[in-house]
């Protein structure tokens, strides 16, 4: 039998499921495999136990061509480091999945820094041998190769990491071409990176953890 969740109540550990066969059916928090939680709205299928539903087993990410891993609970959090890392190596490509909060800041925090760590040698060469001699100005500019070389680095994991904060709180990627708009798209993606994420799982995924 399958149906979609009405209700649940956190204190009890129960709630309602709406079956396809137009009955309704109380469940407990341990009929549903893995660990996330339950939400109103969601698709399930179960197996009917008179007024009661058992071996419930969550269907809304499969039904949207996810594969039945994505069910399983969401990885834990990351420190901020490890979420810039993790963007720069194992995810900068991969515009897939959910980005929480945190893992979105700590790329923006981290790839802000060094940027400027990447800019402080033409800095320091521009200002010491411009003071020294003019002629000498042009081979600071060298110095300038590494800052730009890693501004284009970032361009696609910064673009990867703001598509899944996107799916984070339930919007589609193409979202992210916002903003292209002058002072619009900046507002737009402040407002993205505040939203918490959304508790259940989306048609992106499990929730990485409650941020």
């Amino acid at each position: 039998m399958r149906g979609e969740i009405l209700s649940y109540d956190e204190t009890s550990g129960s709630g309602l499921i709406s079956g396809d066969d137009l009955a309704r059916y109380a469940y407990d928090r341990a009929d549903l495999g893995g660990d996330v939680a339950p939400a109103p709205g969601l698709r399930v299928d179960f197996v009917p136990d008179g007024g009661q539903a058992r071996q419930i087993i969550l269907l809304q990410v499969q039904e949207r061509g996810l594969p039945a891993a994505a069910f399983q609970p969401g990885e834990p959090p990351l420190d901020m480091w490890a979420y810039f890392v993790r963007c720069l190596r194992g995810k900068y490509f991969d515009g897939y999945g959910r980005a929480r909060r945190l893992e979105y800041w700590s790329f923006v925090l981290f790839s802000t820094l060094t940027l400027l760590g990447a800019f402080l040698p033409f800095l320091f060469a521009a200002a010491v041998l411009g003071a020294v001699n003019e002629d000498l100005f042009p081979l600071s500019l060298v110095l300038l190769v590494l800052p730009v070389l890693w501004t284009f680095f970032m361009i696609i994991p910064s673009v990867c990491v703001a598509v899944r904060r996107l799916h984070d709180i339930g919007l589609t990627g193409w979202l992210y071409l916002v903003t292209f708009i002058p002072y619009v798209g900046g507002f737009f993606m402040l407002v993205v990176a505040c939203i918490p994420s959304q508790p259940y799982p989306n048609p992106y995924g499990p929730p990485q953890s409650r941020s």
